[in-house]
């Protein structure tokens, strides 16, 4: 049985915990904690902003989703 346990705050409480964890499980290979990533890194954000940035500029360059959906089902 696998437990997930989710400590969503980075702040000093939520690292004092995972501390207070890690001294708790020691060597225990049955246990892991590791970080997720929940949100955009800094560089994906620039380019999602550029991209939008370019199509609000260029509307003509883009197709709407029906010309899209149309061309993946035709494949």
């Amino acid at each position: 049985m696998n437990y997930i346990v989710k400590i969503a705050e980075n702040n000093k409480e939520a690292e004092k915990l995972i501390l207070q964890i890690r001294e708790l499980i020691g060597d225990n290979p049955f246990v892991n904690i590791y970080e997720e990533e929940t949100g955009l890194s800094d560089n994906l954000v620039q380019e999602l902003e550029r991209r939008y940035e370019q199509a609000i500029k260029n509307p003509q360059d883009g197709r709407n989703w029906e010309e899209v959906k149309k061309d993946l089902l035709n494949r």
